[in-house]
């Protein structure tokens, strides 16, 4: 675990669940890297959980969480969908081979607000979704085309959620700079940093020069495929 920031200030103690998972896929590990903005969608969620509520407009905040959730919810139907499909598909085959993979990782993360835990479950679903996909890519069933599509679909799918994510939080601080509190989200910040709320080797080993600007998060400009 990381070691907290020292401080002048004392340290607040805020509530955090953690949990350590593998990931298995590499299309499922690219939504975690440092460099593919999992630690801004931390900082993100936390931020529209627990910062920008207290110093944030109440209304602005309530439509914000809203959207969130609604975004969430809609991601988690279509991947739902999705691996009901393909389970469909290799039961009407008697089964399909489960793949080893090569270099599973493992994660572990603080937990730090109840949205970010969805969010993960999302990205174990999607992880799921792709060793179902490769199992009937195995089997025959999907050709190579139909499986790197799927693949591409499906990761987009959970990485786009995270960019709305970053977006929606900005939207949020605009809401507390109207408000005038600008400056005490600034100091909430420096005591919140997504660092010391998501830790792991997947996400710790990725190198800093590969690190994403806001801008191209925004703009969608890294989301670039990775190989079969």
């Amino acid at each position: 675990m990381a070691i907290p920031r020292k401080s002048g200030n004392h340290a607040f103690s805020k509530p955090v669940l953690d949990q350590t998972f593998t990931i298995h896929s590499q299309n499922a590990q690219y939504v975690l890297q440092r460099g593919h903005s999992f630690l801004l969608v931390v900082r993100a969620l936390y931020a529209i959980s627990v910062v920008l509520r207290i110093v944030a407009e109440e209304s602005d905040m309530d439509r914000i969480e809203d959207l969130v959730s609604e975004r969430i919810d809609a991601v988690a139907t279509r991947l739902r969908e999705e691996h009901a499909r393909l389970k469909k598909l290799a039961d009407d085959e008697g089964g399909v081979p489960t793949p080893r993979y090569t270099n599973p990782r493992e994660v572990t993360l603080q937990l730090s607000s109840p949205q970010l835990a969805q969010y993960v479950r999302l990205i174990l679903l999607l992880d799921q979704t792709l060793m179902l996909l490769d199992g009937l890519w195995f089997a025959g069933i999907l050709t190579n085309k139909q499986r790197k599509d799927a693949t591409h679909d499906l990761r987009r799918l959970v990485y786009g959620l995270g960019r709305e994510i970053i977006d929606l939080e900005r939207r949020a601080r605009e809401s507390a700079a109207r408000a005038g509190k600008s400056a005490e989200v600034q100091e909430t910040d420096a005591d919140n940093a997504a660092h010391i709320l998501a830790t792991g080797s997947l996400i710790d080993d990725d190198a800093e020069g590969n690190a994403e600007t806001d801008d191209q998060i925004q703009s969608g400009e890294t989301d670039k495929p990775v190989d079969e």
